[in-house]
């Protein structure tokens, strides 16, 4: 950035601060020049606007917990933070809708509508930090995708803020391009690369009346997969089916089942079609278990299913090197024995997470030893092409920066590429909008 020793957003209302408070926002190694703290969307507009016409790179920052997720920034001038966009604009209890500005936390959020019976039904990593705008803008989701919904499915509007700083809405008069596509769409997941979330309008579900947890352990990735898809194909609907091995259960505080594998059926209900629904989910796991099945209710469910969505993300299960492949259901069983299979140099086994309803596998390795960019790199290159074979698609979520140096953390681009590419350069010419970071090098 050449400020030949001014500030170019001088001008703008929002808080703009530099040096010694610039540390706090680096990302992948990367420090900005500038930290500027709207408190609404026009303060957000009006520093956009002002960075675009000096020419410098915006972006946008909210509970910075999943900040380094993506390829490392081509330039980052400006971090915009986001967090005094905290706001419930509206809330329709009888409508099940909410619209909130994009920087208030996901569980702030969720306290407001648990108070009242009804919930935002995705349940993201770190929920006390990350904000709304954050897991929409990196499309995270969690055990529950499969019964509920990923962030894409519980939008229904938006307010953005383009690379030139005007305000557009999605929603109720859709933002299309020439070609006639929903604007709203590419911003979920897309890292901020084609617009800033400023507010989001949400459509709500009833929080469930009950929920049980079973817990059975298993003594290996086939029986434990194999019982896991019994559950997917049966009648029964769980809120959500997640399977780990014992290196993952290791790093989650209570979840000693003293067998290799382990799998957790969270069921939800009336009372009756709850306990029907655990009488069948017990039935079919005792088939295949090896082991006394546990019932979790209350806070202890509700930390396990905690620890599951934070893993990998939070401090105690951050991993040196993570991995998120996503393949079909059947395909599941083979990817996880495979993956278990790869080891670090120093012989360091992966911890593996397995959502088998939504084919999402997490394997992350971790290591005591001091191992070379290469090496990690090569690790995570074996691992895309075992997922590559499997017919699925693997992103490199957790890496040193140096790493990223030398693998693709996107992987080969899949789906419209060319199309994102074309709204890039329409929106975006100048390339200011998080440059570089999300798939293709958009």
């Amino acid at each position: 950035m050449t400020t030949q020793g001014r500030n170019p957003i001088a001008g703008a209302k929002a808080r703009v601060a530099s040096g010694d408070e610039t540390a706090a926002y680096e990302i992948d190694g990367t420090r900005p020049s500038l930290v500027a703290y709207p408190s609404d969307t026009e303060q957000l507009a009006e520093v956009v606007s002002l960075a675009a016409h000096a020419g410098l790179s915006v972006t946008p920052w909210g509970g910075g917990t999943h900040i380094n997720l993506g390829n490392p920034p081509e330039s980052l001038d400006i971090v915009v933070n986001l967090a005094g966009l905290n706001r419930v604009i509206d809330y329709s209890m009888a409508d099940l809708t909410a619209t909130v500005q994009a920087g208030i936390t996901f569980s702030e959020l969720q306290k407001t509508l648990t108070d009242e019976g009804q919930w935002l039904a995705i349940d993201p990593p770190l929920p006390d930090f990350a904000t709304v705008g954050g897991v929409l803008a990196t499309g995270l989701s969690g055990p529950t995708k499969w019964q509920y919904w990923g962030p894409r499915d519980v939008v229904i509007g938006m307010k953005i803020v383009q690379p030139d700083g005007v305000v557009t809405k999605s929603g109720g008069q859709v933002v299309k391009n020439v070609s006639g596509y929903d604007m709203s769409r590419i911003h979920i997941g897309g890292l901020g690369t084609l617009g800033i979330i400023a507010e989001v309008s949400l459509k709500l579900t009833p929080l469930p009346r009950q929920q049980v947890t079973l817990v059975a352990p298993y003594d290996s990735a086939q029986a434990c997969i194999r019982s896991a898809l019994d559950v997917f194909h049966s009648d029964i609907v769980p809120l959500a089916i997640t399977a780990l091995d014992e290196v993952a259960a290791s790093r989650i505080s209570g979840l000693d089942t003293g067998r290799s594998h382990a799998l957790a059926v969270r069921l939800a209900g009336r009372p009756k079609t709850l306990d029907r629904q655990r009488r069948a989910i017990l039935s079919t796991l005792e088939r295949t278990g090896s082991g006394t099945i546990e019932a979790l209710e209350g806070d202890d469910a509700a930390r396990l299913w905690r620890s599951l969505a934070d893993f990998a993300w939070d401090e105690a299960t951050r991993p040196l090197l993570g991995v998120r492949a996503t393949v079909t259901p059947s395909a599941c069983a083979e990817l996880v024995e495979t993956f278990e299979g790869l080891t670090t140099p120093d012989g360091g086994e992966p911890a593996v997470v397995l959502h088998p309803a939504h084919g999402t596998v997490l394997a992350c390795w971790y290591s005591d030893a001091e191992l070379s960019d290469s090496s990690i790199a090569n690790l995570a290159s074996a691992a895309r092409n075992i997922a590559e074979k499997a017919g699925g698609r693997l992103v490199v979520e957790h890496a040193p920066v140096g790493t990223k140096s030398l693998v693709d953390v996107w992987g080969e681009p899949a789906g419209p590429i060319d199309l994102l590419r074309r709204f890039k350069e329409r929106y975006d010419p100048q390339r200011l909008l998080n440059p570089g970071r999300f798939v293709g090098g958009i």
